[in-house]
């Protein structure tokens, strides 16, 4: 059974953590408890819990410098932030120290119990990879092949001299050293139904997809005798292809990446992108090839999947994340000022350039994005303080988690956006329905004892009698003449429990001019006659 260390100092929460969360359901056992941060680091190195819940506002020490510290020796350690403040700036934070799980209190039994199971299967997962890894490790030198696959990925990430790469020790792991070589990426663009729940499912499609390309290779280029391919399997959804040949496999290649995107998509539904490195005359500069398919790549994803783009033919935009400063400066004051159309125009240009400039990668567009939502949460917050936002800061974090593609963010921001843009229209359309509403009660209280005209108000509000009516009615629930009666008659009990009225004096001072008419409208309003309150 796993074990859990709670920081809080609060301990009410303390108290409530323990008593509500099924810990045993879960597989877990409370190992210790803190209330500050300084006691914190001293029990976790006593007690070495498996995952650590937080608060954030402690004395002494915060929650997230807590994080920090313990990011430096234990980099893998999962890590709930647990907070009451809904603050832009602690769940960046957060997440620049590798925290995923940002929950507000009060949060739910079940939310927290969610996110336990979660970060258990994040740790399942990564501890059997990480005994893989060590289990592989401990074979590599018996076989030739799984050390060929090792260092045909350190090539992809490690700068090699030429020295260092002596024939001897090509020879040996049967990579050719004279062959011109070049890289291809390839993309898996994994499904948005298959969440981190159903992590089996994927590893079936990959599994799948990675068959698919090695057949296909083997099948395509049995008639290329002085060429070879070797397949790395470099991450979760990316493969590169080694090839190792001169431009005839080159060109072979861009036929045969096209039937492998064919045949994923036939046969198991989902899309895959190709980017192709220019050709190098030497294994030292391998990893060159490959950042420009990476490049190259990254062009594909913009665009949509089931695409195979070259380095030589996309076209260089310089574009970094500061260059949209300009635009989210018009994001930000459009906001400010609550001019909607502008900031719709501001979001329209930032995508533009996100599709057809060079990005560094989905990293850099998350930024912005983050950025774009914290502008949108505070002018939130600012315009209708009693009202919750469409979407939670820690709901944002979430979703953005799950967006695997720049092509799947992109069309998720589009649609996030639009629907909070129609959001605040409709919000402001009714701020200005009730501003209207409150300049008619304002009116009449104001001008009750006078003959009031309904049609004189509207007029002088500018708008179409018929239309007030409709609107003070749907603001208020009730018509207009049952509202000004009302008000009168509480005005007319006000006058004669003070005993300086008559009747009659009273229902003039009120705007009544008929003093039987005034009587009965009391009597209904009320129950009894003017003259049981005098």
């Amino acid at each position: 059974m796993k074990t859990i260390m709670l920081v809080d100092d609060d301990p009410h929460m303390i108290k409530a953590l323990t008593e509500h969360i099924e810990w045993p359901s879960l597989g877990l056992r409370i190992a210790g408890t803190a209330s500050n941060g300084v006691d914190a680091l001293e029990q976790f190195e006593q007690l070495r819990p498996d995952l650590v819940m937080t608060d954030v506002y402690m004395p002494g020490m915060t929650g997230l410098e807590v994080t920090q510290a313990l990011r430096r020796n234990y980099p893998h350690l999962p890590i709930i932030i647990l907070s009451g403040y809904d603050e832009f700036e602690n769940a960046r934070a957060a997440m620049r120290w590798g925290v995923n799980h940002f929950l507000l209190k009060p949060a739910e039994v079940e939310e927290i119990e969610s996110v336990l199971r979660e970060v258990l299967l994040e740790q399942e997962v990564r501890e059997r990879h990480e005994r893989l890894e060590r289990t592989y490790k401990q074979e590599i030198g018996k076989v030739v092949p799984y050390l060929r696959k090792q260092f045909l990925h350190e090539l992809l990430t490690t700068r090699y001299q030429a020295n260092e790469l002596p024939r001897e020790r090509m020879d040996y792991v049967g990579i050719p050293l004279s062959a011109q070589v070049s890289t291809i990426s390839l993309q898996l663009y994994r499904p948005g139904f298959l969440t981190k729940m159903k992590e089996r499912d994927w590893q079936l499609l990959r599994y799948g997809a990675a068959d698919i390309i090695q057949e296909t290779i083997k099948e395509q280029t049995v008639h290329l005798p002085n060429s070879q391919v070797e397949i790395v399997d470099y991450s979760d959804q990316i493969f590169v292809l080694l090839l190792f040949g001169g431009e005839e496999l080159l060109d072979e290649m861009y036929s045969i990446v096209e039937r492998m995107i064919d045949q994923v998509f036939i046969y198991l539904k989902m899309e895959m992108s190709a980017g192709i490195g220019t050709p190098k005359n030497h294994l030292c500069e391998v990893m060159d090839s490959y950042l420009e398919s990476r490049e190259a790549l990254e062009m594909a994803e913009f665009q949509g999947g089931s695409r195979v783009y070259s380095y030589n033919s996309i076209q260089r935009v310089e574009t970094s994340v500061h260059d949209y400063s300009t635009l989210l400066q018009q994001w930000n004051e459009s906001w400010a000022d609550m001019k909607i159309d502008l900031a719709e125009e501001a979001w329209l240009l930032i995508r533009q350039m996100f599709k057809v400039g060079k990005c560094t990668g989905l990293q850099d567009v998350q930024v912005v994005a983050v950025s774009l939502f914290n502008t949108l949460i505070h002018s939130w917050n600012r315009q209708y303080p009693l009202l919750s936002p469409p979407t939670a800061m820690s709901e944002f974090l979430r979703d953005i988690q799950t967006k695997y593609s720049l092509q799947d963010l992109l069309c998720w921001m589009d649609a996030f956006i639009g629907e909070w843009i129609e959001q605040t229209r409709k919000e402001m359309t009714e701020k200005k329905s009730n501003k209207l509403v409150d300049q008619v009660k304002q009116y009449v209280e104001q001008h009750y004892a006078e003959e009031i005209s309904f049609e004189a108000i509207a007029k002088g509000l500018f708008v179409h009698p018929k239309y007030l009516s409709q609107l003070f009615k749907r603001v208020t629930g009730e018509n207009f003449v049952g509202y000004l009666n009302g008000y009168r008659i509480q005005k007319a009990i006000e006058l004669l429990q003070s005993g300086h009225y008559m009747v009659y004096e009273v229902s003039e001072m009120t705007g009544f001019r008929n003093a039987t008419y005034f009587s009965q409208v009391f009597k209904m309003l009320t129950g009894k006659s003017p003259s049981e309150f005098g």
